[in-house]
C-alpha cells in the first residue's frame, strides 16, 4: 500500500466518522445532550402535575390548621367555668 492509498483510507474513515457523529447529534440523543448542557429542562406533564399537587397540599394544610383551631376552641369553652357568682 502506498501513501496515497493510506491517505485515502484515513480520509474516508475520518469523513465517515464525522458524518456518523453529526447524524447522531442531530437526532434525539443530540437534542437531549443540548438540553442538558443548556441547563433548560423541558417542561413535562409531570411538572404541571407536581405544581397542582403542591396547591392541593397547601389547601389541605389550611384545612387542618382550621380544624385544629376549632377543636382547641371547643376544648377551651368546655373547660371554662360557668358564669355567675364570683364570690
Amino acid at each position: 500500500m502506498n501513501s496515497d492509498q493510506t491517505f485515502g483510507i484515513i480520509l474516508l474513515l475520518g469523513v465517515s466518522t464525522v458524518w456518523a457523529f453529526m447524524k447522531i447529534m442531530k437526532g434525539p440523543i443530540g437534542e437531549a445532550i443540548a438540553r442538558r448542557l443548556g441547563g433548560k429542562a423541558e417542561e413535562s406533564g409531570r411538572d404541571g402535575e407536581i405544581a397542582e399537587l403542591r396547591v392541593r397540599l397547601g389547601e389541605l394544610e389550611e384545612r387542618v390548621d382550621f380544624a385544629e383551631r376549632m377543636l382547641l376552641q371547643q376544648r377551651e369553652q368546655a373547660q371554662l367555668p360557668a358564669g355567675g357568682n364570683t364570690q
